[in-house]
């Protein structure tokens, strides 16, 4: 072998190994972008799961709230915390920018609206218009109006979660 086909074979043989290292990697790449997106709609499908039974045992508590109120017994003292509503995954598949691959513009605003009122501002607005209620600063009639409204919204924020997790879940099945 002489000099010209020792750089002609040195030299096919390292454009062939960089071309199969470029290929191993983007299959690389793409196994792990796969795998950590499957782990992440499994863990948006527990916080889901999560998030409806933590509604539930809200919408419990204000149906009691509701009752003693109807009653008008001013010893009521239910506390709503509405930022144990967990949002973690949600974010991070939202910032990826899955959600869009999964859900309508419809549901995302869902979402949003959710993510909006389980917050610190709406657990002070329950809590603080109950708390006017027994001072006597809201009548009976106003206070239940509010609590009737937030309810309302809680349970169609469940049926909306568990809509929308359908949605992920099948979406992420079909696919």
């Amino acid at each position: 072998m002489n000099f010209c086909q020792n750089v002609i074979s040195t030299f096919i043989g390292v454009t062939l190994g960089f071309i199969f290292s470029i290929i191993l990697f983007y299959f690389q790449q793409r196994w792990t972008k796969k795998t950590q997106k499957k782990s992440l709609e499994k863990n948006l499908v527990k916080e889901f799961e999560f998030n409806k039974h933590y509604l539930r045992k809200i919408l419990k508590d204000i149906k009691k709230t509701i009752e003693k109120i109807t009653v008008n017994d001013k010893n009521v003292f239910y506390y709503f915390k509405y930022i144990g509503y967990q949002r973690l995954f949600t974010q991070i598949y939202f910032q990826q920018g899955y959600l869009y691959e999964k859900l309508e513009p419809n549901d995302i605003n869902l979402i949003d609206t959710i993510l909006s009122r389980m917050t610190l501002g709406g657990q002070d607005y329950i809590n603080n218009s109950i708390q006017m209620w027994k001072d006597d600063n809201l009548t009976q009639k106003q206070i239940l109006n509010i609590l009737g409204f937030e309810r309302d919204s809680i349970e169609k924020h469940i049926k909306d979660i568990g809509r929308i997790k359908k949605k992920t879940v099948n979406t992420a099945k079909g696919k």
